[in-house]
């Protein structure tokens, strides 16, 4: 059995003032640093056999918040990043609404026809994420005795994993919506399929 524990990073400066992170970066909100301390206190009593987390800063950070004070190792894996939106990145969503219409229709409500310069696809997110957890399960899957991992990543990338558990398709993507900052999702693999164990509440606004 293998239970995979996945959270998004705790609020930021951008995602306050509704600004498009992509691959870039901005700090921790004192609010994104309560909640990270908050996630910390949940999952105190849970025996991880591993904690991953995206490099970027953002997500780093919380982890190592919630595991205050111990400090285990952290694995940081490329293929947890947020989506890389190219031009878009650091922009506030307003602005994108108005001068990128039809691309921004297409990556809120219709990610499979969804295209930008300098970005991925969400076929390219899908594609990394997916090898991303079939290694995960490879090396972690133990039919003997349960195990458990600790993944810190962000919005999209938490969407295109969840979608991923649940055997979607890229078109489902867009009736899913974006983790609260810093809430756990448990998903359960025995050995054939995933199963959800925590489902946390879903923000449609903000990503």
């Amino acid at each position: 059995m293998l239970e995979i524990y996945i959270a998004r990073h705790g609020q930021t400066e951008w995602n306050r003032e509704g600004r498009l992170q992509g691959w870039l970066n901005s700090a921790l909100t004192d609010q994104g640093v309560e909640s990270a301390e908050i996630l910390g206190r949940e999952i105190d009593h849970i025996q991880f056999d591993a904690y991953y987390s995206s490099p970027s800063e953002r997500a780093y950070k919380t982890l190592e918040i919630a595991l205050s004070p111990m400090k285990p190792e952290i694995v940081t894996d490329e293929r947890l990043m947020e989506m890389g939106l190219g031009e878009w990145q650091g922009k506030l969503m307003s602005e994108i609404r108005r001068d990128y219409k039809t691309a921004f229709d297409d990556y809120f409500h219709k990610p499979e026809r969804f295209s930008l310069l300098g970005a991925e696809s969400y076929y390219d997110v899908k594609d990394r994420v997916d090898h991303f957890i079939n290694e995960l399960v490879k090396v972690h899957f133990h039919h003997a005795r349960p195990k458990k991992v600790l993944v810190i990543t962000h919005g999209v990338t938490l969407m295109m994993m969840r979608l991923l558990f649940n055997g979607g398709d890229i078109k489902d993507l867009a009736s899913y919506g974006v983790a609260d900052n810093a809430k756990l999702h448990v998903y359960q693999f025995d050995g054939s399929r995933f199963h959800s164990m925590v489902e946390e509440h879903e923000n449609f606004d903000a990503r």
